[in-house]
């Protein structure tokens, strides 16, 4: 018998989960949640008593494996693995859960909390005493062949069944290459951009920047276009899962301020916007001068609902070049007292200059509790009031690593909440529309 099933993307977590239930756990990776929970449910095998689900699984993923698996299997007993957070509240509320499980919890709890959900199961009829009696151990050699089997088939079954639902076509077939056009500016719309500012590195800037076009692209399609102006170490393609084939280092170049041209220069994401990808090397960067970044900009606002432009941290010259050619800044600081000093120079510094937009948006990135200081606290550094106070959250890396925009990963997150605001600003008709969200972020996994 396997009476217990583990919904995980934590190889870590399934090692110490195997050490204390044996030949009793079943596993399906998370990664085949690419394909929908569904597919998901069907590689389960046998019937479980109890499903673990976690760690590392957003709210939708997991609100979508809740709702199969008690389709499938009424009487099953569903634990979460997930870490103390602001938003558990939320979860526990929403969905029909019988236990959450920190994925720190030591063996003995996590041991205990297992036996106490089978005893409930068997005692209220849902399950029997030999449901959790382990099977005989299987020979060494059966079970080192079932894994190299396994490890051998999991990728190849991923990539022809994203393939298979993507397309309907043969795995053999290749793809058309789509043509993108840029929807033609309304009449009386004007064109805006946005420059992401940030005065030291680290303060969550590229994050603000990319979640910022994503948003806007649900109220534009195919009209954002998100600029990596950080020209030595701009990192959006690697957020976003891209590989361009040129640059910005191209798209500056005389020969790009033709249409046809400018078009060869931009990378297509799949939530409908574009991307200008930064220098591959610090000395490519240095060779993009600051006149030609702000040229760029006023020529991708011929074409583009919403320019959105990621800088250099600092005031630069090439970062006061963009401020000059935008409509819109947000200004991302975290909850250091030395970051925080230092967004108050620039502001007198922009001040001074007469660079300051009219439209300033300030983002407190990274809001925590045990930092030492509160919203207000900060607000009295820089001298003047905070408009988005993001909270810290795991989700962020999270998203960032599986090359999805957060306000797309995790729409039930504080962070992603918050995020959301700093869009709203820009576009207020900006709403999240869960519908429309889930369909792009399964795509994510489809091309």
């Amino acid at each position: 018998m396997t009476p217990f099933l583990l919904i995980s993307r934590s190889a870590e977590y399934e090692t110490r989960l195997r050490s204390l239930l044996g030949n009793r756990l079943a596993v399906v990776p998370g990664e085949f949640l690419l394909l929908g929970a569904d597919s998901v449910i069907d590689r389960v095998e046998a019937t479980p008593r109890i499903a673990l689900l976690g760690p590392v699984l957003n709210y939708e993923e997991t609100r979508g494996l809740v709702r199969g698996l008690n389709d499938r299997y009424p009487d099953i007993g569903l634990i979460v693995v997930r870490e103390q957070r602001t938003d558990l509240e939320d979860w526990v509320d929403d969905l029909p859960l019988h236990a959450v499980l920190s994925p720190h919890a030591a063996d003995a709890t996590t041991e205990e909390l297992l036996d106490r959900l089978s005893n409930w199961l068997i005692s209220n009829g849902r399950a029997e005493l030999e449901d959790f009696e382990a099977d005989p151990e299987p020979e060494v050699g059966d079970l080192v062949a079932e894994m190299l089997a396994i490890q051998s088939t999991t990728e190849s079954e991923i990539a022809e069944e994203v393939h298979e639902e993507a397309s309907g076509e043969p795995v053999d077939e290749q793809p058309q290459e789509i043509e993108w056009e840029f929807p033609p500016l309304e009449d009386g719309v004007p064109s805006e951009a946005i420059a992401v500012v940030a005065p030291k590195g680290g303060q969550g800037k590229t994050t603000i920047a990319v979640n910022l076009a994503t948003g806007l692209a649900e109220v534009a399609p195919n009209s954002v276009v998100l600029i990596d102006a950080d020209l030595q170490f701009g990192d959006i393609t690697a957020v976003l899962n891209l590989q361009p084939e040129r640059t910005i280092v191209d798209a500056v170049a005389d020969a790009a301020q033709d249409e046809l041209v400018l078009k060869t220069v931009l990378v297509h994401h799949a939530d409908g916007f574009f991307v200008v990808a930064s220098a591959p090397s610090p000395e490519l960067g240095d060779q993009v001068q600051s006149a030609s970044l702000g040229r760029l900009i006023e020529r991708l606002r011929e074409f583009f609902r919403y320019v959105v432009v990621d800088t250099t941290p600092g005031l630069s010259e090439h970062t006061l070049v963009t401020i000059e050619h935008v409509t819109d800044a947000v200004f991302v600081s975290n909850m250091s007292v030395a970051s925080l000093r230092a967004l108050r120079t620039e502001f007198q510094m922009l001040t001074t200059l007469g660079l300051m937009p009219s439209n300033r948006h300030i983002v407190l990135n990274q809001v925590d509790k045990m930092s030492g200081l509160t919203v207000k606290d900060s607000e009295a550094v820089i001298g003047a009031p905070i408009d988005v106070a993001v909270p810290k959250s795991s989700a962020v890396l999270l998203a960032s690593n599986r090359g999805i925009p957060l306000i797309h990963d995790d729409v039930r997150d504080p962070a992603a909440r918050a995020v959301r605001s700093v869009v709203m600003r820009i576009a207020p008709e900006a709403f999240p529309k869960r519908t429309k969200i889930q369909r792009r972020r399964r795509s994510h996994g489809t091309e």
